[in-house]
């Protein structure tokens, strides 16, 4: 994805989230293998600057 994809999708999260947060909202997007590894990361404290967009390179670090 390039950059402009990547800010619609975050977007869209960000808004069901916020859906989430203020009402009985559901979403019905249960976290797939590729969300849990994003959220995995993000609790790890593993976002840092990179130069790709990749899971497994954050994963080799760990």
């Amino acid at each position: 994805m390039n950059v402009d994809q990547h800010i619609k999708v975050a977007q869209w999260h960000l808004e069901q989230a916020r859906l989430h947060n203020v009402s009985d909202h559901t979403c019905g997007c249960p976290a797939n293998k590729h969300d849990q590894r994003a959220i995995d990361a993000v609790e790890a404290g593993l976002i840092i600057e990179e130069k790709a967009c990749t899971l497994e390179a954050k994963e080799a670090r760990v």
